[in-house]
């Protein structure tokens, strides 16, 4: 008896040692957006058709979630080297770093807009997600899809583990029965997809905002863009920067 309860604790150790039903650990995500595509649905804008072989076909960027069953932290790393121009001037809220507390259900974001940085403190998001019956593997894991949407059309396709018990995700993204390894937004042509999971424990512990951040909610932060960008015309598509604030 005593030898069978041996190896039972020793493949139940194996088992969970192999990366199943991960509580804490750290994930790496790629962000990868169609530059060209997205450009040239910009009607109106004849600069911007008349210079589009000059972009970057795609721009490509690296982040960490680190997390545990109380909380997690996801941060921009670096921007991957790609050929041709990738108009840095337009970026919106692409490089956001959000602390979220499961304990308390708060979550704490960093956003860059233009000239200005803006912390936001509000209640965790809450997506109304359906689950379908569709899976992929992501990273080593196997995934099932969910679709949501944010403000109102922006169809939002998700792929969540539910071998890692934490309903979290990159940028602001929860709410489902396990971890979210990829998402992608069609009309944002982008996707945030896992390259790699570590199943380490981390520390997981809040970012430390700029100085000069400005306080805000979701919506007096996309209020106030909206105003500052109103005479933009088709200049930037400024239809899509409340899309990219809200995530």
């Amino acid at each position: 008896m005593k030898n069978i309860s041996l190896l039972l604790l020793f493949l139940c150790l194996a088992y969970y040692s192999s990366g199943q039903f991960l509580t804490q650990g750290k994930i790496t995500y790629e962000r990868k957006t169609n530059l060209r595509q997205s450009k040239q649905t910009e009607e109106g804008n004849e600069w911007v058709k008349e210079h589009i072989k000059e972009l970057a076909q795609f721009t490509i960027s690296d982040f960490t979630l680190t997390f545990n069953k109380e909380a997690s932290v996801y941060k921009f790393e670096k921007e991957q080297e790609v050929g041709g121009w990738k108009m840095d001037w337009a970026k919106v809220a692409t490089e956001n770093m959000v602390y979220t507390d499961f304990k308390t259900g708060t979550y704490t974001a960093a956003k860059r807009v233009f000239e200005n940085n803006y912390l936001i403190e509000d209640s965790i998001p809450a997506f109304q997600w359906k689950i379908v019956n569709e899976m992929r593997t992501i990273a080593g894991y196997p995934c099932r899809k969910a679709v949501t949407r944010i403000c109102d059309s922006v169809v939002i396709v998700a792929f969540y583990c539910d071998e890692i018990m934490v309903t979290g995700g990159p940028e602001s993204f929860n709410g489902l029965p396990g971890m979210i390894l990829g998402i992608a937004i069609p009309r944002l042509y982008t996707t945030w997809f896992a390259t790699n999971v570590e199943a380490l424990p981390q520390e997981v512990a809040p970012f430390k905002p700029e100085k000069k951040s400005k306080k805000a909610s979701v919506s007096a932060m996309i209020a106030e863009v909206k105003n500052g960008t109103k005479d933009w015309g088709e200049w930037g598509d400024p239809k899509k920067i409340p899309w990219w604030l809200t995530l």
